[in-house]
């Protein structure tokens, strides 16, 4: 399967993504030191929800265009601070135009100019490579063609001590992707236990993510945090059934964070042919190792 993300940008999942790290970044901006952000699957920095890709699926429509006609007047903060970001990309772009994460990186750092943060981006594709450098390379992040595999433990540690790593691949074998990942997580921990590691992944395949979730629990990272919100039961075969992250050494009170954002995004991205989830069972954020 070769993944294109243009067919599934500014989705319910991308939403939920992107808020999170939202989330996160506010969090590590509050300590007046330096951090380091690396977006080690990079993708194209900006995706076109008007383009053939975005129009064939539609699955914007349950993702920032549901999110747009909600009401967010009592939404929490990092929702809002996503609102106003998604404003001023369309500002700057056109009203069409969804951001990915490394742009959501640079917007960061270019709010926070004096707080020291330091944002990279990596994609190892050639296409999408030349397309984020073009059109983010005007903005405060460093551009790398790069494979997260090989980039991710060559940079750290980092020289700013702190920092967060964000993972966003594509898990075009799934099962094979999940292990893969795991060993990744487990050699970057090794060589930099203090840093953030945040670690999207999907949830369509309930055997997988639980065998995932055993995997995780059996290595030596402390301090695992996941965060799920589902739009269809699991028991629906649908293409993707809910989104999850994970996050190792969050900053503190993330998980409170978290909590009350996936469940003010529930019934606001929720489908029509969905059934009627309540958001004890749509949504879940739990520590899987520590607290």
């Amino acid at each position: 399967m070769n993944y294109k993300h243009a067919y599934h940008a500014g989705n319910f999942a991308d939403v939920v993504k992107h808020i999170l790290l939202v989330q996160l970044l506010n969090q590590l901006g509050q300590k007046n030191k330096p951090f380091y952000v690396l977006d080690a699957y990079g993708g194209r920095g900006l995706y076109s929800l008007s383009s053939e890709e975005a129009r064939k699926t539609g699955e914007a429509k349950g993702g920032i265009q549901a999110l747009l006609q909600a009401d967010t007047e009592k939404a929490p903060a990092a929702v809002k601070d996503y609102m106003e970001g998604i404003k001023q990309a369309r500002f700057t772009y056109d009203n069409k135009v969804y951001p990915g994460s490394p742009w959501w990186i640079a917007h960061h750092v270019e709010k926070n100019p004096e707080a020291g943060v330091r944002g990279e981006a990596f994609e190892a594709k050639a296409t999408e490579y030349d397309a984020l450098n073009y059109q983010l390379h005007k903005l405060p992040i460093g551009i790398h063609h790069r494979d997260a595999f090989e980039g991710i433990t060559a940079v750290i540690p980092p020289k700013e001590k702190r920092g967060l790593i964000f993972l966003d691949p594509p898990y075009e074998q799934e099962h094979k992707d999940f292990t893969r990942l795991i060993d990744l997580l487990v050699a970057a921990y090794n060589k930099w236990p203090q840093g953030t590691y945040a670690l999207w992944f999907p949830i369509k395949n309930i055997e997988a993510v639980e065998l995932f979730y055993k995997k995780l629990k059996r290595t030596d990272m402390r301090r695992q945090l996941v965060c799920e919100l589902n739009i269809y039961p699991n028991d629906v075969a649908v293409g993707l059934n809910g989104t999850g992250l994970l996050v190792i050494n969050p900053p503190w009170q993330f998980d409170n964070h978290a909590r009350e954002i996936v469940r003010f995004l529930q019934p606001a991205l929720k489908v029509a042919d969905a059934p009627d989830l309540t958001p004890d069972s749509a949504t879940n954020v739990r520590w899987l190792v520590g607290e």
